[in-house]
Formats: structure tokens, C-alpha cells, sequence
């Protein structure tokens, strides 16, 4: 692992896309080592240490490199998500901010700033961002999926399916306008659209947990128990992390009672 810094670069790169993040950590390290006026380096690895779940490590790397380069709009954008990712509401949303005052015509940046303004149940300054978004550019699924979750969130469901029906016009193989379609119908007590809506995002994405809940949901409506438990069962095959625990948890004892 020798090189220049750029030849470093080029390997913690082909590293990064064969998956090999610890070989990219290292290239990247040493590159970084050797060019600190490269900020491509630090991006990249900062890269490498989230793929590698190292997020706080990813976050030190970012911000040094932005206080070395304040103007990088990729660099801060990249720190702004990372704080997201760690829970630094705060931090996020200065760097999505700065991106902004860098270049207001920043779509995801619009979009992630309305993002955290939706976890924090701030929705109609979520409305907001994502209807600043997509005046930039209205066919942005990215802005289109957060500008239905924000209706929706204010009970205006006929923007919700609108936004939803047109990110499935846009790009008809992506399986989350699907589900979220699915679960809105779900939620609205349309058990025949929601379920259609579940199937077509599990024809796309049978790995897509979260439809598997909604689906095991509308057959429980619907007192079909073995298929509710079917479905049940494989969202939590499919989705054993901590983040959803309580809704494994709640999905575990639904499956006993059913069984019982």
C-alpha cells in the first residue's frame, strides 16, 4: 500500500466500490496523510468509516476538512448528514443551512433541512423546505416522497397521494412511493388499495420490511392468521436491528397471541 497521495486516492476509491472498507480506510488514511489540499480525500473517507459504522470517527474527519475548506459544499453537506445519522439535530442543520447560504439552489439540501424539521414534528416548516425543493426541480423523488410525508403528516391526503402517484410516474421500479401509498390507503381504511399498493412495493423489493408489517396488518383486519403471521414473521427475519425494537417487540407478542 504505497504510493502517491492521489495514487492512495485511487485505491481507497476502488477499494470503497468493491466493499472493501477497511482496505479503503487505510488507502484513504495514508493519502490524507500525504495531501491535505485535496479535499476529495477526506470525503471519501469519511465514506469508508460510515460504511464501516464508525460515524463519530467519520464526523471529526468532516469537520477538520471543513474548517480547511468552509466553502466545500459536498464536504459540509456530508458533515451535515453524519450529524444527522449520529442525532445532532443542531449540527445538521447549520451545515444543511451553510450549504444553502453556499448555493440556494441546493435541492437535497432543501430537502434534508426539511427533514429534520419533520423529526422534530416541525411539518409545516418541513412543507416548506420541501415545496422550496421542488420549485428548484419538481421532479426530485427525493423531495416528492418528504413533500407527501409532510402532507400526509398535516392530513392532507390528497397532496400525499398526488406527490406519491407522481414519484411512481418517475421512476416506476423505486418501491417506496409504493409503500408509502400502500400505507396511506392502509391508515385510511382501504384495505384493497393498501394491500395492492404492499404487494407491488414486495414485487420490487421483497426484502422491503416494513411492507411486510402493513401487509401482515391489513390480513389481521382482515382475520386471515396465518397470513398475518406469515407476514409477520418475515418483517422480523427481515428487520432484526435495535432501531425497530419496539415494533419487533410489539409484533412478537401480536404473533403469540395469535398462536396461542
Amino acid at each position: 500500500m504505497n504510493g502517491t497521495s492521489s495514487e492512495l486516492k485511487e485505491q481507497g476509491r476502488l477499494a470503497l466500490e468493491r466493499g472493501a472498507v477497511e482496505m479503503a480506510e487505510k488507502c484513504l488514511h495514508k493519502a490524507l496523510q500525504q495531501a491535505g489540499d485535496d479535499a476529495e480525500i477526506p470525503l471519501l473517507l469519511a465514506e469508508a468509516l460510515g460504511e464501516n459504522e464508525k460515524l463519530t470517527e467519520s464526523r471529526r474527519v468532516l469537520e477538520k476538512a471543513v474548517a480547511s475548506f468552509p466553502d466545500d459544499i459536498e464536504l459540509t453537506f456530508s458533515l451535515g448528514d453524519t450529524c444527522f445519522e449520529l442525532g445532532d439535530a443542531a449540527a445538521a442543520r447549520g451545515c444543511y443551512e451553510r450549504v444553502i447560504e453556499l448555493d440556494r439552489e441546493q435541492v437535497d439540501a432543501w430537502v434534508s433541512l426539511g427533514l429534520l424539521h419533520y423529526q422534530q414534528e416541525n411539518y409545516q416548516q418541513a412543507l416548506v423546505c420541501h415545496k422550496q425543493a421542488l420549485d428548484l426541480d419538481p421532479q426530485s423523488v427525493f423531495a416528492l416522497n418528504s413533500y407527501g410525508d409532510a402532507c400526509y403528516a398535516l392530513g392532507d391526503v390528497a397532496a400525499a397521494v398526488s406527490a406519491y402517484e407522481k414519484v411512481t410516474e418517475l421512476e416506476p421500479d423505486d418501491p417506496q412511493a409504493y409503500y408509502n401509498l400502500g400505507e396511506l390507503y392502509y391508515d385510511g381504511g382501504d384495505l384493497d388499495r393498501g394491500e395492492s399498493m404492499c404487494r407491488k412495493t414486495l414485487q420490487l423489493d421483497p426484502e422491503f420490511a416494513f411492507a411486510w408489517l402493513t401487509l401482515g396488518n391489513i390480513c389481521l383486519d382482515r382475520e386471515q392468521v396465518r397470513e398475518a403471521i406469515a407476514a409477520f414473521e418475515t418483517f422480523l427475519r427481515l428487520e432484526p436491528g435495535d432501531e425497530a425494537r419496539q415494533i419487533r417487540d410489539e409484533v412478537t407478542a401480536v404473533i403469540a397471541g395469535l398462536k396461542s
